[in-house]
This record gives C-alpha cells, structure tokens and sequence, in this order.
C-alpha cells in the first residue's frame, strides 16, 4: 500500500543520505575500528591502551583518532565480534561501521513489526522508531554499536515469545537465554530486562544465561587480565568499565540534581556526596529491578511483558550518572509496545491520555541534541545547566503524569488495565 511505501521510503532514504557523512557528533567509531582493527591481527583488545609503544607496530591512520587512547576497550566481547567482523570485511573506515549499522538497523525494524503483530498493536507505530531523528543520527551517523545491542535484545524477546503454534517455537525459546546473554555482552544494559524473562525461563534456560555469561567473558578475561583490582590504568576486561562507574559522570538529570544536594544543602564533601548519590540511585534501581521481577511473575502475555520491560529501561535513563543521547536509543526500541490498542482508546474518554507513558521519551529524544552543545568548544568542554533542565525537567514533569494517570486509572476503574 501507499502507506506502507511511504513509511519504509521515508526511514529507509534518511538512513541512506546519512551514510554520505563522516561521524562528528561522536568519535566512539574509530575506538569500534581500532578495536576490530587490532583484533584480526591478533592482538586482544582488551591487553593493551591504544597508545601502548607495544601496538606501534600496528599504527594506522585511524588509531590516532579513536577515543581515550590511554586505557584499553570498554566494549564486551559480544561488541568486539561485531567492530572485528565489519573490519574484516569492510574497508578501515567510518563508513564501513554505519553500512553495518544502518543494515543491523533494518532488521530491528523487522523485529519491531514482529514485535508489533504479537502485542495486538498496529504495525504504524514502527514510526516511533523508524522516523525517530535521534534514532536516525545515532545509527546511520553516528553508527554507535547499540543499535546491535538492539538487535540482539528483540530477537531474544522474539524467541521467547514466539507463539507455541510456531514450527520452531520449542528450539526459539531455548536460544533466548543466550541471546540476551549476547546482548548483555554488547553493552550491559540488556540485563535489565532479566527480571522479566527469568519467569518465561525455566531453570535449564537460567542456567544456559548464566552459563553463557561466564563462558564468554572467561577467554578474553584469561588472556589480558581481568581488570578488576588494582590501579585505575585501563588494562584488563573490566578495567575500562571500573573506570566508567568511577570517574564518568555527564548529562544526567535526577543523580546530578541529587549530588548538587547532597553537597549544597547536605553540607558533605564533593566526592562524599557523589559516593552517596552513586549509592542512593544504585537502591532505587535495586527497587526498581526487584518490583519488576515481583510483577513480572504474573505476566504470560507478549503485549504486558513489553511494556514492563520499559520499567526497568526507564528507572534506568531517569537514574544514571552519565547519559549519552544514544543511551536512549534500546528504550526507544520498546516504546512503541506503550502506545495504546484501539480497544483502550476506547475504553477512555480522551483517547491521547493513552499516549502519556510514550510521551516522556520521546520529548528526550528531541531535547538531547542539545546535550552536543557540550563539545561546541573542543578546548573547553562543559555541561550547560539550561540544556540539563530543557531535556529533564518537561521529561520528569511528563513521566510524573503519566505514572499519576496510570495510578488515578486502577483507583478509579481497577477493571481497566492499560498494561493489557
């Protein structure tokens, strides 16, 4: 049909006149390149830092500029077989990395509209996704490795929610566990949806995860290290990743406004407020995940598992010490599972107050791209407080209503359920 035509065309030429420019808005994709790079020569990223005189003999173009060139890869396993795949096949380039991820890309469009059809949800909300411009630059520009992380996520909430009456449905929902272990190994926030599937999972497929986990991570963590005690120098599997949670602290709404707080009308030190607030978040997001898993206990149905697994993916980006616009990027994989069915319209007397749980998000996916005024001078780099209060306080403001909505509605009418 005309519609369909116009959607796939509109998000497909987007992503295609993107691919014509070289990523400016974030240098992550020469680290994706470099780590490919020396990975098919043999080299493990994760045992040296870039600028380590033991890889001069391996010094291209590329190395010099690719990010914090003074600690070894941050990026999982997982990641690493994807920068090392499109380099083996692809030319030692940029734009090798966003053909790659803009391909990726459209089969998460796919899984989507899978997704889409098992929730009892028109296939046009693929729109809140597909014609998202941050979605758009993050992946086609910017070619960030999150979009395989995507990938991986909703093909293993495809395999565990395939239909029973599906050929291959008893052979898909064993390779769940480990897709998801896959995705985790990408970047970790795939985790976060655990608490849902442990009660879709039975015992054999927890321990085929957990398994997976291990098994994965054990190779690298033998041959470089593993990073986890000793200096903050970046050598090792989870070095860099210490390193993250220690010193990286950027864009954030709640956790910023709570440290501020602590250390203005608390009256405790700067680095004793930021240790406080790190915990305080760390409590909420413990809550958040274990109220997940207590209610995901009752959940069979494809359409309120979805939009459970946006709670913990909210708790997330609301909490975080340092949030990147391509953060975003896997809850906005799943907003579309929050929009509303016509029966819930219907069961409404204003049909657009079933839009308030999308609302939030994507308001932030606009207001982000203020937070790149960050880097307008590459000689001073600085946080603007007006941006952090464009992007957090309408989302805060429309997340508080919509949870205020969600909690009148069960009050009013308990009958009625907009979790499906």
């Amino acid at each position: 049909t005309v519609g369909i035509v116009l959607i796939n065309g509109a998000g497909l030429t987007s992503r295609l006149i993107l691919l014509f420019t070289v990523p400016t808005l974030s240098d992550d994709v020469y680290r994706y390149l470099w780590d490919g790079y020396v990975a098919n020569q043999g080299v493990s990223p994760y045992q040296f830092p870039i600028d380590s005189p033991q890889l001069d003999y391996l010094d291209v173009p590329i190395r010099a500029l690719a990010n914090h060139s003074w600690m070894a890869s941050p990026y999982f396993p997982a990641a690493q077989w994807f920068f090392a795949s499109v380099t083996g096949l692809l030319p030692l380039r940029p734009l090798s990395m966003q053909i790659a991820g803009v391909s990726v890309d459209l089969i998460n469009v796919g899984l989507i509209v899978y997704l889409l059809g098992l929730a009892g949800l028109p296939a046009r909300r693929l729109l809140i996704y597909f014609w998202n411009p941050l979605v758009v630059v993050e992946v086609a520009h910017g070619a960030h490795v999150d979009v395989w992380m995507i990938c991986l996520t909703l093909s293993a909430v495809a395999l565990a929610y395939m239909p029973a009456t599906a050929q291959l449905s008893r052979f898909a929902r064993w390779l769940s566990p480990l897709v998801l272990a896959l995705a985790t190994l990408t970047k970790i926030l795939p985790i976060l949806l655990s608490p849902v599937f442990f009660w879709r999972w039975n015992w054999p497929q927890r321990v085929i995860f957990a398994l997976t986990l291990m098994l994965v991570l054990l190779p690298p963590g033998l041959r470089a290290g593993w990073g986890i005690s000793g200096e903050l120098d970046g050598h090792g599997l989870f070095a860099a990743l210490r390193i993250y949670g220690n010193q990286w602290n950027y864009n954030s709404g709640l956790f910023h406004w709570l440290e501020i707080g602590l250390h203005e009308y608390g009256g405790l030190d700067p680095d004793v407020a930021l240790q406080w607030a790190k915990r305080t978040i760390g409590l909420v997001m413990f809550l958040v995940l274990v109220w997940t898993w207590w209610r995901g206990r009752t959940v069979e149905r494809s359409r309120t598992a979805l939009r459970l697994m946006t709670v913990p993916l909210m708790g997330y980006v609301v909490l975080t010490p340092t949030f990147h616009p391509w953060y975003l990027l896997l809850l906005l994989a799943f907003v579309p599972y929050l929009t509303p069915t016509a029966d819930e319209e219907q069961a409404v007397r204003w049909p657009v107050l079933g839009w308030l749980w999308p609302a939030p998000w994507l308001y932030l996916s606009g207001a982000l791209s203020l937070s790149y005024l960050t880097y307008r001078d590459p000689l001073d780099l600085r946080e603007f407080e007006w941006v952090r209060q464009s992007e957090w306080i309408p989302t805060l403001f429309l997340l508080l209503l919509a949870i205020g909505y969600s909690v009148w509605r069960k009050v009013d009418r308990p009958s009625y359920s907009t979790n499906g």
